[in-house]
């Protein structure tokens, strides 16, 4: 893969960052908060540069693989299910691009589903992360809406269209799984989830 000169720069730049964190004896919250902003900046541009670049290979042996690529949809027994493979972001860390990456892989891998549901819709987060003792209320869900509108999957997410719940857990694997299904199945499918 070619890097290109943008690229570079943001590479140099983080790098840049990485050296004077590391020789900093103490942080305070907001250098840390800059730091990590700018490393997921970086990040999120060199997935989209892998991205554009895996649109051009020729052989899939050439395709460099991302986090992107574990992103999954699969509709069973007309439940679409989303497998999300980082975990939600919290309210706290919205300057970071986690939030417009999801959407984006989310609403990629649903197009398919694109007019499943009209009706009202049931949507069912469950959110795994590796710290013990955190707060599901810290989590922001809006990219998992949002992204399912774009794709086109749920009409909208107003009152009348949508609601939803979720439930952390504890993973050594921080991960997020999505089902939506129409409103008028979820007793049925609340028995069978894992509660």
């Amino acid at each position: 893969m070619i890097i290109n000169e943008k690229i570079k720069k943001q590479l140099k730049v983080l790098n840049n960052h990485i050296e004077n964190t590391i020789k900093s004896n103490s942080l305070t919250d907001m250098q840390v908060e800059s730091f990590l902003l700018n490393f997921e900046k970086v990040r999120y541009n060199l997935l989209a540069e892998i991205k554009e670049y895996n649109k051009n290979a020729q052989f899939q042996y050439e395709k460099i693989k991302t986090i992107d690529d574990n992103y999954k949809a699969e509709l069973k027994d007309d439940i679409l299910k989303v497998y999300v493979p980082e975990t939600l972001p919290s309210f706290k860390n919205l300057k970071t691009h986690t939030y417009k990456r999801i959407l984006l892989n989310v609403a990629e891998i649903t197009k398919q589903y694109k007019g499943l549901f009209g009706d009202e819709v049931f949507i069912y987060i469950k959110v795994c992360d590796s710290i013990k003792g955190w707060d599901i209320d810290n989590k922001y869900v809006k990219p998992v809406a949002d992204a399912l509108i774009l794709s086109g999957v749920i009409e909208d997410d107003n009152m009348s269209k949508m609601f939803y719940c979720c439930r952390g857990e504890f993973s050594e694997t921080p991960h997020t799984t999505i089902y939506v299904l129409d409103s008028k199945k979820v007793g049925q499918f609340l028995k069978k989830v894992e509660c």
